[in-house]
C-alpha cells in the first residue's frame, strides 16, 4: 500500500585522503557559521515583521485532515482552516461530536467532511485514509491533534489506560503519517502538524503515561523531520506545537499557579498561524520556551524546588477532573 522508496542525499563521511577530510571539515564548519548568522538574522527579522507584511502560505483548496476534530481545539482549528477556504476533513471516534463540528461549519457557510475513525486501530486508519483520498482528494496537511489524558500517580494507572494512552497519543501518529506521507513525498509537497505538549518537555505530576507519550511525539516528529530533510524532501514542512494546559474538558479542574490556562481559540489560532508561516517549533506560551533550558542548567534539587514550591505544579494537577475519572481495574 505504501511506497517510501527514495534515494538519500548522504555525503561521504569517511574520505581516504586525510588532508582532504580535514579541508572538508574546515569548509563545513565555516559554512555552518555563515548560515548560522544568516538564519539567526532571518529569525529575528521575521519575529519583528507584522503578519500583514509577511507572505503566508496559501492553504485555499488544500485538503486538511484533523484528528480529534470533533471538539475542543480540533473543532476550532477546523473552522479556522475553513475560513481560509481549505477543504476540511475531521476524524474523530465520536459520531455526535463530528456532527456538531460539521453543523458548526455549515452554519458559518463552510463545507466539512467527517469520518468516524478509531485512530488506535491501524487497519481502520488505513481504510479511512484511502476513503478520504478517494472521496475528497490528496491530503496536503495532516494535523495529528487527537489525545487523551487520565492524570493519576503511576501506581494508580490501570494497564488498559496506559495502553490506550500510548495507542492514541503516539502510536496513531505512525499510522496516520504512513497513510498520507507517500503522496506528499511523491509531490514533494505537504505539511504535518504534531500537537505535542509542554508536558513532553517537562515531566508532570500524574502524567507518567501522558508525558511519556508527548515526549515520544516530540522524538517522532523531530526524527521524521530529519529523515525528510536528509532525503531532500524540503517541500514537506513539519510543525511541532507544544502548548501549556488548555482550558478544555481535557484538563478540567487544573488550577495553575503561575501561568494561566490557554484558551482553545488562542491555541487554534496559533496552530493555523504556525502552519501558514511554516514554523518548525511553536511553544505556547512562548515564555515557557525560555524556561525549559533551566532544566538542564540548574541542579536537580533546585529544579524540584522551583517546580514544587514556586510553580506548584503537582499541587495544581491534583485538582484534575478531566472528562471523568477512569475507574480502576
Amino acid at each position: 500500500m505504501f511506497d517510501f522508496t527514495s534515494s538519500p542525499q548522504s555525503p561521504v563521511l569517511h574520505m581516504e585522503n586525510p588532508f582532504q577530510a580535514v579541508l572538508q571539515f574546515i569548509w563545513d564548519v565555516l559554512l555552518f557559521f555563515v548560515k548560522a548568522i544568516y538564519y539567526t538574522m532571518e529569525s529575528v527579522y521575521y519575529s519583528l515583521l507584522p503578519n500583514r507584511l509577511r507572505k503566508l502560505k496559501n492553504v485555499s483548496g488544500q485538503v486538511v485532515v484533523i484528528t480529534g476534530g470533533g471538539g475542543g481545539v480540533g473543532r476550532l482549528l477546523s473552522l479556522n482552516f475553513a475560513k481560509l477556504n481549505a477543504r476540511v476533513v475531521i476524524w474523530d471516534i465520536n459520531q455526535e461530536a463530528i456532527k456538531t463540528t460539521v453543523e458548526l461549519l455549515a452554519r458559518n457557510g463552510y463545507a466539512c467532511k467527517g469520518y468516524v475513525v478509531d485512530i488506535s486501530d491501524r487497519e481502520q486508519v488505513y481504510e479511512r485514509a484511502a476513503q478520504t483520498i478517494r472521496e475528497v482528494g490528496s491530503v496536503e496537511i495532516l494535523c495529528n491533534n487527537a489525545g487523551v489524558v487520565c492524570c493519576r500517580p503511576f501506581w494508580d494507572l490501570p494497564d488498559r489506560v496506559i495502553q490506550n494512552t500510548y495507542n492514541i497519543n503516539i502510536i496513531s501518529h505512525y499510522w496516520t503519517v504512513k497513510a498520507f506521507l507517500p503522496q506528499m513525498m511523491q509531490n514533494n509537497r505537504g505539511h504535518i502538524v504534531t500537537v505535542g505538549s509542554v508536558t513532553g518537555m517537562l515531566g508532570t505530576y500524574g502524567c507518567s503515561d501522558y508525558s511519556a507519550t508527548k515526549y515520544a511525539c516530540i522524538g517522532f516528529h523531530e526524527s521524521l523531520l530529519t529523515d525528510l530533510k536528509a532525503h531532500g524532501y524540503n517541500g514537506i514542512h513539519m510543525t511541532l506545537i507544544c502548548p501549556y494546559y488548555i482550558n478544555t474538558g481535557m484538563f478540567s479542574g487544573v488550577r495553575p499557579r503561575m501561568f494561566p490556562m490557554l484558551e482553545p481559540q488562542y491555541v487554534a489560532d496559533r496552530i493555523l498561524e504556525a502552519v501558514c508561516k511554516n514554523e518548525v517549533w511553536c511553544v505556547l506560551p512562548n515564555s515557557i520556551r525560555m524556561l525549559t533550558p533551566l532544566k538542564c542548567l540548574l541542579p536537580a534539587k533546585v529544579c524540584w524546588e522551583l517546580m514544587s514550591r514556586v510553580i506548584r505544579g503537582p499541587e495544581s494537577m491534583m485538582l484534575f477532573q478531566g472528562r471523568g475519572r477512569v475507574p480502576a481495574g
